[in-house]
């Protein structure tokens, strides 16, 4: 049975299908024949990037943020209603090579702890829906997917003895929220669950004002995942600097996730170890003045999905 992990997040897609992996900007627009057809030859990167949802044509991802008329964004629980999700998912099953083999197929995907409860269901009925086919669908605590990635090998083997046994913390830096959640003995301690909307973005956020107000340079908060990475803008065929602005606003917000840490989890004594994972992990590398035993997760970005897919093929084995 094949097994698909997909991280549908406000950010990025990311999708994991074999040993093929997919990262795509959350991000959707409208685009008619006029784009698709740039001096009269339709591009075979925008069509790939072209989704049919509701008898609309939408260009989604890295298309959509270039060439798309107008974009799309979600910034709540009610996203997974909107027709910009709906047009990442069909992308995503599309990417993961979704119909072109008839086997069945397991999606393991996961939610924000905040959004659990209200969507799980709802979320595992508009895949099926899409899908088209006789999909297995599973929906758990996103941070989860990080678990068992540190957990289990490729093979279903434990990877991590201790993971089992000990009281470990999970720091998930999504592009909107934040979830902390316990893991003891492979189980949640729920009074020791936290969800809020403070997300890498809203450092990107303010990174984009900063650099309008300095620079009259409008930069939408998609686009300041390169800022960050290159320490630069270019104004009027200029580079400017803008390193200090960046330092200034990943600081205010790993004080803010340090301060939500320590809400819960106080001096961290009782946990054995703290995982930070998520897309804006790798942002905040350097800024968070976390705990002796936190440790960032490598290839962060892409560790909820591939917990995903070992989470599925282990509850498959269970079942042999």
């Amino acid at each position: 049975m094949k097994v698909i992990g997909m991280d549908l997040g406000f950010g990025f897609c990311k999708v994991i299908s074999g040993e093929d992996a997919y990262i795509f900007p959350s991000v959707v627009g409208s685009g008619g024949d006029d784009i698709l057809k740039v001096s009269g030859i339709k591009s075979p990167d925008i069509e790939k990037e072209t989704v049919s949802v509701d008898g609309m044509r939408l260009l989604v991802g890295e298309s959509a943020i270039k060439q798309a008329l107008r974009t799309y964004s979600v910034r709540a629980k009610s996203w997974i209603d909107s027709l910009a999700y709906r047009a990442l998912l069909r992308h995503a099953l599309r990417l993961a090579g979704l119909g072109s083999e008839s086997r069945e197929v397991t999606i393991v995907t996961g939610l924000p702890v905040s959004h659990y409860r209200s969507y799980r269901d709802r979320l595992t009925h508009l895949i099926k829906e899409t899908a088209g086919a006789e999909v297995e669908v599973k929906v758990t605590l996103q941070p989860l997917g990080t678990f068992f990635d540190q957990l289990l090998n490729d093979d279903m083997t434990i990877r991590d003895k201790g993971l089992a046994e000990e009281r470990v913390g999970i720091i998930d830096i999504g592009f909107y929220t934040t979830d902390l959640v316990t893991v003891d003995n492979i189980e949640f301690v729920k009074k020791q669950l936290s969800s809020y909307e403070g997300g890498i973005s809203s450092a990107y956020t303010e990174i984009a004002r900063e650099i309008y107000n300095v620079y009259d340079l409008k930069k939408e908060v998609f686009e300041v995942d390169s800022v960050v990475r290159d320490g630069h803008v270019r104004v009027f065929g200029k580079c400017e600097d803008v390193r200090a602005i960046v330092v200034r606003c990943l600081r205010d917000l790993a004080i803010e996730i340090e301060a939500q840490a320590r809400s819960i989890w106080q001096d961290g004594a009782d946990i054995d170890r703290v995982l930070v994972t998520g897309g804006g992990a790798s942002a905040l590398l350097g800024y968070l003045d976390l705990y002796k035993h936190a440790w960032f997760v490598p290839g962060s970005q892409l560790s909820n999905a591939r917990g995903y897919v070992k989470f599925g093929r282990r509850l498959l084995l269970g079942r042999s």
